[in-house]
C-alpha cells in the first residue's frame, strides 16, 4: 500500500504533479509479478524507487525497459548503506542490499534529493546522478490557523527512525518547559497514542520480545523518560494524504529539527524543513548535514546551545516571525513544485531532449 507511506507522497506524487505541470503524462504503477505490455510501450522513461518486495523481479524490468530504447532511472532517497541498528528499516535495508545495488548497476542514471548520496553513486557504481529534490504542493499545505495565541507552541514532526535524534533536546524542552509556559507537541512516531506505545516497548524489553529491536525499543524509552512533568501533546502518525492538514492543525510556532551528525543522516533531504515552512511554522535544526546548506536558524548539537537558541526564540517572537520570513521565501522559490519541475524533467531526458515547454526556471 504505497499511499500509506510518505516516500509515496514526497517521490512519487508530488514529482508526478511537478511534471506534470510541465506539460509531460505521468502514470504511477504498482508492479507486480508481470507489466501490462502497455505499459511496457507507454512510457519513455521508467523509475524504479527504493526496494520491491522479494517475490517482484524490478531488475528484469528494468532491463525489459531497457531493450525497448526506455531510459530507465533509480531513484533512491535514503543512505540504505548506512541505516543505524536502532532503525526499523535497518533489516529491510541489509535484506534487500543485493536488489537495490542491481538496480542502481542497471540504470541509466541514478536520482537522489541528497548531494551527499549523488556522490556515492558516482563514486562507488560510476553513475550519471541527478538532484531531483523533494518539493512541496502548496495548495495543500495551507498556513496554520494561529489559534490561542497567547500560548507558544513548540513542537517536532517525525517518524519512527528518530528517537536517537530526538534525545539531543528531550532534557532541554523539560527544563525550558519548568521556566517557559509553552505546550510541546509531537506529531508522528507512533501510530498510535504516544503513552501506549512506551507501554507496550517497555513489556516487549522486560519479556525480551524481538531482541532485533531491543536498541530502537530502549531509545524511544528513554527520550519519554527525559520529558516527564512536560506540558505534551501526542498526535499519532496520519496517512501522507492527511498530513498537511493535520500538520496545519497542530499549529507550532516552532518546529524542531534534531538530528545527529551521522553519515545516514547527511543523505537525508530537507523535508521537514520544507512542510515546517509550507504552514508557517519557523524551522530550528541541527547544525548538520542536511540542514546546514538551506535553514537559517541552525543549533550545535549540545544542551547549551539547543537551551540557549530555543530561549532566544521564546523570548524574541519578532525573531521568530523575521526568521520565519525568511524560511517561507527561500522554500516558495526553490522548492514548490514549479520549481522541482525542471530538475525533474532534466533528469528524465534521453540523449537529444524530450518534447517540453520550456526549461527556463
Amino acid at each position: 500500500m504505497a499511499f500509506m507511506s510518505g516516500i509515496w507522497s514526497h517521490r512519487c506524487e508530488s514529482p508526478s504533479l511537478a511534471l506534470g505541470k510541465r506539460g509531460h503524462a505521468v502514470k504511477q504503477v504498482a508492479i507486480g509479478n508481470e507489466i501490462p505490455e502497455e505499459l511496457m510501450e507507454w512510457p519513455d522513461v521508467v523509475i524504479f524507487g527504493r526496494s520491491y518486495p522479494t517475490q517482484y523481479t524490478p531488475i528484469k524490468f528494468m532491463e525489459d525497459y531497457k531493450k525497448r530504447g526506455k531510459r530507465v532511472l533509480y531513484d533512491m532517497d535514503d543512505d540504505f548503506w548506512s541505516v543505524a541498528d536502532d532503525n526499523p528499516s535497518v533489516l529491510v535495508s541489509n535484506a534487500h542490499k543485493d536488489q537495490y545495488e542491481g538496480m542502481i548497476n542497471v540504470a541509466d542514471a541514478v536520482i537522489s534529493p541528497s548531494h551527499v548520496l549523488l556522490k556515492k553513486f558516482r563514486k562507488h557504481f560510476k553513475k550519471d546522478g541527478f538532484f531531483c529534490p523533494n518539493g512541496i504542493p502548496f495548495d495543500e499545505y495551507l498556513e496554520r490557523p494561529h489559534d490561542n495565541a497567547d500560548t507558544l507552541k513548540i513542537g517536532y514532526m517525525g517518524a519512527a527512525s528518530h528517537w536517537k535524534d530526538l534525545q539531543l533536546i528531550g532534557e532541554v524542552i523539560a527544563e525550558l518547559n519548568k521556566k517557559y509556559d509553552f505546550l510541546f507537541t509531537i506529531y508522528g512516531l507512533t501510530g498510535e497514542p504516544l503513552e501506549s506505545a512506551i507501554y507496550t516497548y517497555n513489556k516487549i524489553l522486560a519479556h525480551n520480545f524481538q531482541p532485533e529491536k531491543r536498541k530502537y525499543h530502549q531509545a524511544a524509552i528513554d527520550f519519554y523518560k527525559q520529558l516527564e512533568g512536560t506540558r505534551m501533546w501526542h498526535v499519532p502518525f496520519m496517512p501522507p494524504e492527511l498530513h498537511p492538514r493535520t500538520l496545519r492543525m497542530c499549529d507550532l510556532d516552532i518546529g524542531l529539527a534534531p538530528l545527529e551528525d551521522t553519515e545516514f543522516n547527511r543523505g537525508k533531504s530537507n523535508i521537514k524543513f520544507y512542510e515546517y515552512a509550507a504552514v508557517g511554522t519557523m524551522t530550528v535544526a541541527s547544525d548538520v548535514l542536511p540542514y546546514k546548506d538551506e535553514v537559517n536558524y541552525l543549533v550545535k548539537n549540545t544542551h547549551k546551545d539547543w537551551y540557549n537558541k530555543l530561549e532566544k526564540l521564546i523570548l524574541y517572537p519578532d525573531l521568530r516571525k523575521k526568521k520565519l520570513k525568511e524560511q517561507q521565501d527561500w522554500v516558495k522559490k526553490h522548492r514548490s513544485l514549479e520549481a522541482i519541475g525542471i530538475d525533474w524533467e532534466l533528469a528524465c531526458q534521453r540523449p537529444g531532449g524530450l518534447k517540453v515547454r520550456n526549461q527556463e526556471r
